[in-house]
């Protein structure tokens, strides 16, 4: 796949265009910023208890940020944000299985629920190709 000219690395940008695109990343995944666009996936108000509450993932070129390191073993509920420019996916393999996304368009947010074993290990990437390689992979572990 070409990645066109207009969407470069996050690192081969100037420094406070890299600051700024992990900062609204980052606004993303913990739910802060602007409201929501009409029509688009609103999360309940309501927080529910912190061991039970989605883990949120949010997705740009070229990394993947989690809301919290550490979720339940068990039904894990993931809420995936694309945050780029690009489409963008994402893959959860762990001892229970394979999961993941349709391919998202920048802006669109997907739900996603996986089942995990107790003090496991969660592979999470982006199966777009050359995106993994280009860093779109971390884990999560279960507690």
């Amino acid at each position: 796949m070409r990645v066109p000219p207009a969407v470069r690395s996050l690192a081969a940008r100037p420094l406070p265009l890299r600051v700024g695109a992990a900062a609204a990343l980052l606004a993303v995944v913990t739910g802060c910023g602007a409201e929501a666009a009409p029509g688009a996936e609103v999360a309940a108000r309501q927080v529910p208890a912190a061991d039970h509450a989605p883990v949120r993932v949010g997705r740009t070129e070229w990394t993947i940020v989690v809301s919290r390191s550490q979720g339940p073993a068990g039904k894990l509920h993931l809420v995936v944000t694309n945050a780029g420019a690009t489409t963008h996916d994402l893959v959860v393999r762990g001892s229970r299985g394979t999961w993941g996304t349709p391919d998202l368009a920048p802006g669109e947010r997907a739900r996603l629920t996986v089942r995990a074993a107790p003090h496991e290990t969660l592979q999470l990437w982006c199966s777009m190709p050359g995106h993994r390689a280009q860093g779109m992979h971390t884990t999560l572990t279960t507690s």
